[in-house]
Parts: structure tokens; C-alpha cells; sequence
């Protein structure tokens, strides 16, 4: 039988009581054991020491178990209460818990700052405004269509970045990696194609090539890794359709990258109705 059996649950009177009864019993024991122990000694040796340490050590150890077993009752009950009111208060902020959380990895990993063009869980734009609880950008057309501004202000949560990847596509100064691809029927020239494409998309970026060079060598350094650029890049592949399809990526100023597109497409199309690109009859390969 313990010391909860002599006590009601919620008589807090008698349990008082009884707790300064218990530790005036134990601090005049450990006063009377210790005196015990030192004798009449006014130097004690290191031997007496420890021995002083001990009861010392042994009267509050029996002190706060015997307080221990006294109020159990009543610590359990407090404690159930504070572990539902933390589970009340997580429940309750826990959107707010997860912003805060994404703000930290935000800020530790680098996510992103502002001026950067991030894109999270289908959301594209350029961040203008960060705090605690959320980011707000300004959205920005898909690649295909260029990279202007659409007009709209996104405000998004910061628990996003604990749940999606955040992908980072500024590289520095306003550049991007800009895809175009313009598909066509077979039986075209396919090298003459591909002589035309390097050699118009290394004309249109002539007047920006140093600049794009000094950009790529900065975002190199700054990734330590080889980023494509700043040549254009050409491929030519086939869809299922079977079409010939060219694949060209610029390293350009995003404020140009449509006009190159739609520039470098049209003179192409042009060429091949025109018949710039026509395969060379076998007879005339013969000779």
C-alpha cells in the first residue's frame, strides 16, 4: 500500500501537510546523520568526506522519492493535461509551425532571394517579397511563350518548400536557357539544316556573346559545374509522327529570348518553303 491509499485524489490540504512534515523529517535526519559523521572533528579527511557526501546524497534522494510517491497522482494528472494542450496548440498552428519551417530551410539552404525566378509546384515567377509565413511572386509566362510578366501576384505559403522541389532558374543577369523547336515534314537536306541552325543562331547572338561568355564563366564558378552555354546548342531528332524535329537551346537575355525564337523560326520555315533545303537527287549525287 503506498502513500496514495491514505490520501484522496483531490485533497490537496492534507497532502501539503504532509509534504512539509516529510521534508522537515528529512532535513533534521540529514542534519543529525551528518553530525554523526564529523564527530568532533573541525578538518575532515577526504574518508570523512565521502562519508558526509553519501548521507547527504542518500537523505535527499529517500526526501524526493517520498515527495515523488505523494504527489503522483497529482503530477499525472498535469502532466496528461500539458501533453493535450500541446497536442491542442500543435494541431491548431500547425500550418503556421510548417511556414516557419520552410522559412528556415529557405534561409539555410538558399533557396532563393529576391530577383530569383523559382518555380514550385507548378507556380513560375520572380520573387519580389519574402517573410515568416510566405513568398510572393510575380508570375511569369511559360518558357514556350517567352518570359514576361503575366500581370498576376502569387502568394504563396512557405510550407510548400517542405513538400515540392524548388527549382531556381535564374543563372545571373537576366539570362536563361531558352528551348526552341520547330518540326517539319521529311525529306528535307537534314546536315543543310543543321549548317543553317548553327549558323543562324550563332549569328543572332553575336551582339551579346561576350556578355553571355562573362555570364556562363560567373554561374560556372558559382554552381561548380559546366553549364550549357554560351554557344548555342542544336539537335534533330524525330517524333512519332515521323517529322524531323529541330531542337535549338539559347543562352540569351530572357528580355530577348522571344523575339530570337520567333525570329530564327520564321527565317527557317521561310528557307524551307523556298526550297533551301531540298534533298539533291541521286542522279545529281552521282555525278
Amino acid at each position: 500500500m503506498n502513500l496514495q491509499d491514505y490520501f484522496g485524489e483531490d485533497q490537496w490540504l492534507p497532502r501539503v501537510v504532509a509534504t512539509l512534515v516529510l521534508v522537515v523529517i528529512f532535513v533534521i535526519g540529514r542534519r543529525l546523520v551528518t553530525r554523526y559523521v564529523r564527530g568532533d572533528a573541525g578538518v575532515l579527511d577526504a574518508s570523512r568526506r565521502r562519508r558526509v557526501f553519501y548521507a547527504r546524497s542518500a537523505f535527499n534522494l529517500g526526501m524526493a522519492v517520498a515527495l515523488l510517491l505523494l504527489w503522483l497522482g497529482h503530477l499525472q494528472n498535469i502532466m496528461l493535461s500539458l501533453t493535450a494542450v500541446t497536442v491542442a496548440v500543435v494541431l491548431a498552428t500547425k500550418e503556421l509551425i510548417m511556414c516557419v519551417s520552410g522559412f528556415m530551410l529557405r534561409t539555410g539552404a538558399g533557396l532563393y532571394s529576391v530577383g530569383d525566378w523559382i518555380e514550385v509546384n507548378g507556380v513560375r515567377g520572380e520573387v519580389s517579397d519574402y517573410n515568416l509565413l510566405s513568398t510572393t511572386v510575380l508570375e511569369l509566362s511559360p518558357p514556350k511563350k517567352g518570359h514576361g510578366y503575366t500581370g498576376n501576384v502569387i502568394v504563396m505559403p512557405n510550407s510548400l518548400f517542405l513538400t515540392h522541389p524548388v527549382r531556381n532558374e535564374r543563372l545571373g543577369r537576366h539570362y536563361v536557357q531558352h528551348p526552341v523547336v520547330v518540326t517539319v515534314e521529311a525529306g528535307l537536306d537534314v546536315c543543310a539544316a543543321l549548317a543553317w541552325w548553327q549558323t543562324e543562331t550563332a549569328a543572332a547572338c553575336t551582339d551579346f556573346a561576350d556578355e553571355a561568355r562573362q555570364v556562363s564563366l560567373a554561374v560556372d564558378r558559382a554552381l561548380s559545374a559546366d553549364v550549357q552555354g554560351p554557344a548555342p546548342v542544336v539537335h534533330v531528332g524525330t517524333t512519332d509522327g515521323a517529322l524531323v524535329s529541330f531542337q535549338v537551346q539559347l543562352f540569351c537575355p530572357a528580355a530577348r529570348a522571344q523575339a530570337l525564337e520567333v525570329g530564327l523560326s520564321s527565317a527557317f520555315l521561310s528557307a524551307v518553303a523556298a526550297g533551301r533545303f531540298a534533298p539533291t537527287p541521286p542522279a545529281d549525287r552521282a555525278r
